[in-house]
C-alpha cells in the first residue's frame, strides 16, 4: 500500500468499511478477496466466493447494494444504466429501476440556502410552495410564483451533498485503482478511466449551472419547433445550487389512459417524439441522454415537453457523420458498410481480423432480414452491435452508448403509443438529408480547406522531423518498443519451470551429498552432527513445498 492510498484509508475509514461490507453482504466479496486489508479496518471476510458477476441474481443484488450505499452510488448506477457499452443488458434493466427518493430536507435549510445565493423567498416570490413536488437524494423541486404571475419550479440542491459525494468518489477511485492492480478484467476495461468519466458526469449534475446551460441549448434549438416545448431557464434565480425553470405542465407520456381521455392523438405523439429524437441526432448533434417517462410529458397539440437536462451528450460533426453512416448501412443491410463504420468509430488496442468481424456482423444482420420496418428496433440492433464490438476489444465513445440508450428508451415508449410506427423509415430521410448536405459546394470547400491546411502543416514540419530522426540515429539512441503479451506469459512459464528444475537439482544434490557423507569416515567434530538426518529432512521439506506449489497451480 503506498502512502497516498494509506492516507485515503485513514481519511475515510468508516465509509471504506461500510462500502466493502455492504458489497460483501450482497455477494460481491470476491472482488476484494485479493486485497490486503489492514486489520484495523475490520473488514469481514467474504463467505460468498461462489457468486459470479453473471449469475441470474447478480444484477438485482447490485441494485440493492447501490441503494443501501446511498446517493453517490444510486447516481453512479443511474449513469451506468445509460452505458450499454459497459454493462450487459440484464444489468442495464436492473439499474434503470434504481430509486433515490428520500425524505425532504427542512424548510429552514431552503431559506438559508436561498439567502446564501441572494434570493429572498418572501420578497422575490408572491407564493412559494413549502411542499416539494419531488424529493431526491441530490435535490428537491418546489413550485413558486413570481410577482408578474409567471409560475416556475425551483430545483434546490440538498445541503452538504457535495462533500458526501466527493468523499465517496475518492473512495471509489482508490478501490478502482486497487482492483486494476489485482484483477485482469479491471485492467482490461480500464476501470479507473471509466470511473473518472462517471466522476465528471456526477460533477456536472451537481453543478446546476451546467444543467441550466444544457436547458438553454435545447431551448434555443427547439424554440421554433411547433411540436416540442423546452422550459425556459430563469437566469435571475439560477446558480450552482438552485435551478429556476419555467413551469410547463403536461401529461406524463407513460400515462396512456389520461392521454386518451384528454383526446390526444397517440399516433401523432409517437411521430413527434421520434422526429424530436432524430433532430437531436442528425441535425443538432445533441442528445437528451435520459428520456425516461418521468422526463417526458405531453401538452395540448401533441407537443412533446422535455424535462431534466442533467445528462446531455454532445456529438461532434465527425462522430455524427460516422454514426449516420452506421445507421444508414444498417437500414440497407450492408454488412460490409456496418463493419467498416463500427471499426471507424471504435478504438482498438489490438489487431482486428476484418473478415472474422464482418462474418459476426453478418450473423447479427440475418435476424432482421425480411422483417417489416415496424418490427425492427434500431436501438436493440445497435446494442447488439456494441456487444459484438466489445468482444473484439473495441472501445466505443460514450456518446454512441448514450445514443443507443436514448433510442432504446424511445422505442419502448412509441411501441405503446403506436405499435405500427417505423422508426427506421423516419430515420432514413434524416440520414440521407445530412449525407447530401455533406456534398454541397460550401461543405466540400470547407473540407478541402481543412485538408489543405493539414497537408501544408505536414509539409512544413517534415524537414524538422527528418532532422530529429537523423540526430537520434547519430547518437545511437533509437530504440524499438515491441510488446507481445503472449511472449510475457510464455517467459513467465519458462521462469517457473526453470525455478522448479533448479529446485529439483538442489534436492537431488542434497540427497546424493548426504548419502556420500553417510558412507565416509567422519571427523570427531562432524560425527556428532546428524548431517544425514538434516539433509534428508531438508530435502523432504523442499520436496513437499515443490509438490504443493505444482498442485496449487493446477498445471500437472
Amino acid at each position: 500500500m503506498n502512502f497516498r492510498t494509506g492516507i485515503g484509508y485513514l481519511q475515510h475509514l468508516p465509509r471504506y468499511r461500510e462500502i466493502v461490507n455492504v458489497l460483501i453482504k450482497h455477494g460481491f466479496g470476491f472482488l476484494f478477496d485479493r486485497f490486503d486489508w489492514p486489520a484495523w479496518l475490520h473488514i469481514k471476510k467474504s463467505s460468498q466466493l461462489g457468486h459470479e458477476l453473471r449469475s441470474p441474481s447478480a444484477a438485482q443484488r447490485l441494485r440493492f447494494a447501490l441503494e443501501d450505499l446511498g446517493p453517490t452510488f444510486v447516481k453512479l448506477g443511474q449513469l451506468l444504466s445509460t452505458r450499454p457499452d459497459l454493462l450487459p443488458p440484464e444489468y442495464i434493466k436492473e439499474l434503470e429501476k434504481l430509486q433515490n427518493e428520500v425524505p425532504p430536507f427542512a424548510l429552514e435549510e431552503i431559506y438559508r440556502l436561498c439567502q446564501a445565493v441572494g434570493i429572498e423567498l418572501e420578497t422575490d416570490f408572491s407564493w412559494f410552495n413549502p411542499e416539494p413536488l419531488a424529493a431526491a437524494s441530490i435535490a428537491q423541486v418546489h413550485e413558486a410564483l413570481l410577482p408578474s404571475g409567471q409560475k416556475l419550479v425551483l430545483k434546490i440542491k440538498r445541503p452538504g451533498i457535495d462533500k458526501t459525494i466527493e468523499a465517496d468518489l475518492d473512495i471509489l477511485h482508490e478501490l478502482c485503482k486497487g482492483l486494476e492492480k489485482r484483477n485482469h478484467w479491471a485492467r482490461f476495461y480500464r476501470l479507473s478511466e471509466i470511473m473518472e468519466e462517471l466522476r465528471q458526469a456526477i460533477h456536472n449534475e451537481l453543478d446546476f449551472r451546467v444543467e441550466a446551460r444544457n436547458a438553454e441549448l435545447f431551448y434555443q434549438t427547439f424554440k421554433n419547433d411547433k411540436n416540442v416545448i423546452i422550459p425556459q431557464v430563469i437566469w435571475k434565480y439560477s446558480s450552482e445550487k438552485i435551478l429556476a425553470l419555467e413551469y410547463v405542465p403536461g401529461i406524463k407520456i407513460s400515462d396512456y389512459i389520461s392521454l386518451k381521455q384528454s383526446g390526444l392523438d397517440t399516433v401523432a405523439i409517437a411521430r413527434n417524439l421520434v422526429d424530436a429524437l432524430f433532430k437531436q441526432i442528425f441535425e443538432q448533434g445533441l442528445l437528451h441522454a435520459d428520456p425516461h417517462p418521468g422526463n417526458l410529458a405531453i401538452a395540448n397539440g401533441e407537443r412533446i415537453i422535455f424535462y431534466d437536462f442533467g445528462q446531455v451528450g454532445i456529438i461532434d460533426e465527425r462522430l455524427q457523420g460516422k454514426c449516420i453512416k452506421l445507421l444508414i448501412n444498417m437500414m440497407r443491410y450492408d454488412v460490409e458498410g456496418v463493419s467498416r463504420a463500427l471499426l471507424a468509430i471504435g478504438i482498438s488496442g489490438q489487431y482486428v481480423d476484418f473478415e472474422e468481424f464482418r462474418r459476426d456482423v453478418s450473423r447479427l444482420q440475418q435476424k432482421y432480414y425480411g422483417l417489416p420496418l415496424s418490427q425492427i428496433k434500431v436501438g436493440e440492433a445497435l446494442s447488439e452491435l456494441i456487444e459484438l464490438s466489445i468482444r473484439y476489444q473495441l472501445r466505443l465513445p460514450p456518446e454512441l452508448s448514450l445514443m443507443v440508450k436514448m433510442l432504446m428508451t424511445v422505442e419502448s415508449l412509441v411501441a405503446q403509443l403506436d405499435p405500427q410506427i417505423s422508426i427506421v423509415s423516419i430515420a432514413e430521410p434524416y440520414g440521407k438529408k445530412l449525407l447530401l448536405r455533406k456534398f454541397t459546394p460550401e461543405h466540400l470547400w470547407k473540407e478541402t480547406q481543412s485538408s489543405l491546411f493539414e497537408y501544408l502543416e505536414l509539409i512544413r514540419s517534415f524537414p524538422f522531423q527528418i532532422a530529429k530522426i537523423l540526430k537520434i540515429l547519430e547518437s545511437g539512441q533509437l530504440s524499438l518498443n515491441i510488446e507481445y503479451p503472449e511472449l510475457k506469459r510464455a517467459m513467465a512459464k519458462v521462469d517457473v519451470m526453470s525455478n522448479r528444475i533448479s529446485l529439483s537439482i538442489i534436492l537431488a544434490s542434497i540427497v546424493i551429498g548426504t548419502s556420500l557423507v553417510a558412507g565416509m569416515e567422519r571427523s570427531s567434530l562432524i560425527k556428532h552432527i546428524p548431517l544425514v538426518e538434516i539433509g534428508f529432512a531438508t530435502a523432504i521439506i523442499l520436496g513437499l513445498f515443490m509438490v504443493y506449489s505444482i498442485l496449487k497451480s493446477g498445471r500437472y
